[in-house]
């Protein structure tokens, strides 16, 4: 079959250089604009999937001192190279120990590698008497209020509450927290 020949009309349907060229600018500008916004809106996810994971895990420490009879204990440290873990009963336990042993936290562990670039402050960022809150087995009350700050690393924060009721809530610094996402603090 013989192909038919390129007609006047099929000369105009490509694109010339200056048309690719000005697309190219337009895409180039559009990809600048984004990647700002694409940045911060990772930085807010992380910080969200941590703060979500602390209230949680507050949760499960509280329902578990119900459920076992026993205090649950769970322990904080601060700084770049945070970590949270829970333990049974009233001894307070290091989550910096990562394998079973004295000080283990052998109900749950969470450290900054689960969740990176997000961080403690290392100062102010645990209001909890020696970093550690326990939950009592019969009513689930904490055994003080206090608070545990997590901040991303464009400087945004956001604040997970304990109450002496055992009631867990989160909040957001008005001026550097998470604006829509959580209450003001």
């Amino acid at each position: 079959m013989k192909r038919p020949a390129c007609t006047a009309a099929d000369v105009g349907r490509g694109f010339t250089l200056i048309e690719l060229v000005v697309a190219l600018v337009i895409t180039g500008i559009l990809l600048v604009m984004a990647v700002p916004v694409l940045n911060e809106q990772i930085d807010k996810r992380r910080l969200v999937a941590v703060v979500d994971a602390i209230y949680g895990d507050m949760q499960y420490a509280r329902s578990e001192a119900i459920r076992s009879n026993q205090d649950v204990q769970i322990s904080f440290s601060g700084g770049a190279s945070w970590c949270y873990g829970m333990i049974l009963g009233t001894a307070a336990c290091d989550c910096s120990v990562v394998a079973s042993g004295p000080g283990y936290c052998d109900r749950k562990r969470v450290d900054y590698l689960d969740f990176p670039k997000v961080s403690i402050p290392a100062s102010g960022g645990i209001s909890f008497s020696g970093n550690k809150a326990s939950f009592d087995p019969v009513r689930g009350v904490a055994s003080e209020s206090g608070y545990v700050i997590m901040e991303s690393a464009l400087g945004k924060q956001a604040r997970v509450n304990l109450a002496l009721l055992g009631r867990i809530s989160v909040c957001a610094p008005a001026s550097i927290g998470l604006a829509g996402t959580y209450p003001a603090c």
